[in-house]
């Protein structure tokens, strides 16, 4: 593996650690208290549920960055595929977790967010078929 590559599997695994060990700290002030609509919330106005999809799109980021590489080194259009699944799936889930900094009374975060479900099990689906 290059000198670089490295570099960026380092950055990649540092920044999503970072994460992670926020989303513990924030787990670590989770009441007992439900709003409303009945979801946990750990901290001021932030649901478990949405820091769950956002430390998943994190991860399904790192995965592209990892598989694109791969893609990059083995020119398999295999990883390609699998590689726009992962970043469809990071991209639907940073879109979901947009609702906590800018909420939307338009539904249609919800239906973009059914779209790219359907678009990432095509990615995968394909990614399996090719050889």
């Amino acid at each position: 593996m290059k000198k670089r590559n490295v570099v960026l599997l380092i950055l990649l695994i540092v920044a999503f650690s970072s994460f992670l060990i926020f989303a513990f700290w924030q787990m670590e002030v989770i009441s007992s208290l439900e709003n409303q609509e009945g979801h946990l919330i750990i901290g001021p106005g932030l649901e478990l549920d949405n820091v769950i999809t956002l430390i998943a799109s994190i991860m399904a980021m790192v995965l592209f960055g990892l598989t694109f590489l791969s893609y990059k080194r083995d020119g398999r259009t295999r990883f390609l595929y699998v590689s726009i699944a992962f970043l469809l799936f990071a991209i639907r889930g940073l879109l979901l977790t947009l609702d906590i900094f800018y909420p939307q009374k338009a539904g249609w975060v919800d239906v973009f967010a059914a779209v790219l479900d359907f678009a990432i099990l095509l990615s995968f689906f394909f990614g399996i078929l090719k050889k």
